[in-house]
């Protein structure tokens, strides 16, 4: 066999690897959602007898505490096996935009930081070549501020905290900040960033004691920070 008909070969079986794969990740999905359904569907069935004026005895509410228990532990366990091999459930990728004064934490940048923001310039991604251009010479540690911008775009080095933020967004404890409960429950579903949260069941905040308004505020404040800072690839 020739080397070019073992790298074809090779490439076949790699194709088929792939192929099978991706059939466990489409079946590793619908079952996600499928579960996912299943704890919407008990949520909203406690919200309907609730709102009817209906009581469940404790047998009735201990079963389905019970199921939603177990699905919501299959859910997780399927869940955390995509995120073990980095596998997105999504197939959509997305990065947040990064704010001036995060990327350019230190003080010795303010200068530069704050010219920026007079010309109504928010993020790094917004800063195209033109813009770069356009600042004057003689703003402090310009040169330096080009030389990161610089290793920024072409990926030579970025900060870890910077690499996260691009990829998972900001820390719920920050964006719930006023909501310690709501974090807590966040935390025990192992949600750190705002980027956890793009399939996040808010209805299901109701048996937590939540009420409706509650929970709307709290979506809108994760899809507001999607829209302002999330862009899709």
């Amino acid at each position: 066999m020739g080397f070019f008909n073992f790298l074809e070969n090779l490439f076949k079986k790699n194709d088929e690897v792939e192929r099978k794969l991706n059939e466990q990740i489409v079946k590793l999905e619908e079952t996600i959602s499928r579960k996912d359904k299943e704890i919407s569907d008990l949520i909203n069935e406690i919200e309907k007898i609730n709102q009817t004026g209906g009581n469940l005895n404790n047998k009735q509410m201990e079963l389905i505490e019970k199921n939603i228990k177990e699905t919501k532990e299959d859910y997780n366990r399927l869940k955390y096996i995509l995120d073990r091999y980095n596998i997105p459930i999504s197939k959509e990728k997305y990065y947040y935009k990064i704010e001036l004064d995060r990327f350019f934490l230190s003080a010795k940048f303010k200068e530069l930081v704050d010219y920026l923001l007079g010309k109504n310039i928010y993020y790094i991604q917004d800063i195209d070549k033109e813009i770069l251009a356009s600042i004057p010479s003689d703003i402090k540690n310009l040169d330096e501020a080009k030389v990161k911008l610089d290793d920024f775009w072409t990926k030579k080095f970025i900060e870890w905290d910077i690499v996260t933020y691009m990829n998972k967004g900001e820390k719920v404890t920050k964006i719930y900040a006023k909501s310690r409960k709501f974090i807590n429950i966040l935390s025990e579903d192992r949600i750190e960033y705002v980027e956890d949260m793009k399939n996040y069941d808010f209805s299901r905040l109701i048996i937590q004691g939540f009420d409706n308004k509650k929970i709307e505020e709290f979506k809108k404040q994760r899809d507001d920070f999607y829209s302002e800072r999330r862009v899709s690839l």
